[in-house]
């Protein structure tokens, strides 16, 4: 079902959302215990323990992204966090599925369709290994939202039509015949997306789609910004990201639009290969 579909002439328009109408939302990759982490997307199990037990601790509800947009629609959100998953690892459905059903919380799970039962190849290491398909069943059983992350994780931004629409519309394909209803949820590679992008994840019949940085023309509901988490962020970076996570937005919206200028784009790709 799509967002027209939905809208009704009560509900709020969050194809354009106003800054105080965003919710948080988290940003999460692996959970476990690992020798090396070079991209810093990993978080330790007790350490995720102390993230979750903190957001208890402040009356606030881990959430699905398919919640919290509900919420968003019903302008209930007051109290909702929304917690969310990328890639698709194994480890999730090990470590971090647990300590959420502890709290009586719900996520989402973006996964990548054609690389299911695989391990993340866009990385030159370390090598982890991603959930088949008969986990990520199992993961949605336990009543966590699986939403597409693309069918091959590349990056969406300049893509051919056709191979803009594999990524986009076929992986939905797959994922909505795996779980048995609608894929209603997107999370574009990288946190990369333009308005070809953000076009095609909506003609693909998405609800809405999760960036990372989104500039503040562009925010709405197919360009969700959302909060990174790392193994540094015990409570009190998780209360300071909570208190400037607007503010962040607007700044690292200003950055992310200067990424689409092909030099400045170019000069980034640079130093975070420097950084690894």
């Amino acid at each position: 079902m799509t967002f027209t579909q939905n809208c009704t002439s009560t509900e709020p328009d969050l194809n354009k959302i106003r800054l105080g109408q965003l919710p948080t939302i988290l940003m999460f990759h692996g959970v476990d215990e690992v020798p090396r982490d070079p991209h810093n997307v990993c978080v330790t199990p007790a350490r995720f323990a102390e993230q979750m037990a903190w957001l208890a601790s402040r009356g606030l509800r881990g959430v699905s992204m398919e919640t919290l947009v509900a919420a968003m629609r019903a302008e209930r959100a007051r109290g909702l966090v929304g917690i969310t998953f990328d890639d698709g690892y194994v480890n999730v459905l090990e470590n971090a599925v647990p300590e959420l059903l502890r709290h009586g919380f719900t996520a989402t799970m973006f996964v990548i369709s054609d690389l299911l039962g695989g391990t993340n190849e866009w990385d030159k290491e370390p090598v982890w290994p991603l959930m088949s398909a008969r986990q990520v069943a199992e993961i949605a059983a336990t009543g966590m939202e699986i939403g597409s992350h693309g069918a091959t994780h590349a990056d969406l931004t300049g893509l051919a039509a056709d191979r803009l629409r594999t990524e986009v519309s076929v992986s939905r394909a797959k994922l909505s015949e795996l779980v048995g209803h609608p894929v209603q949820g997107f999370a574009y590679p990288y946190g990369f997306m333009d308005a070809a992008a953000r076009q095609a994840v909506r003609d693909a019949g998405y609800d809405y789609a999760c960036a990372v940085e989104t500039t503040m023309a562009d925010l709405g509901i197919m360009a969700l910004p959302r909060i990174m988490i790392h193994q540094s962020d015990g409570t009190s970076r998780m209360a300071a990201k909570k208190f400037f996570f607007k503010g962040y937005t607007v700044t690292k919206g200003a950055r992310q639009r200067m990424a689409h200028i092909p030099l400045a784009r170019e000069a980034k790709r640079r130093l975070s290969a420097r950084s690894r």
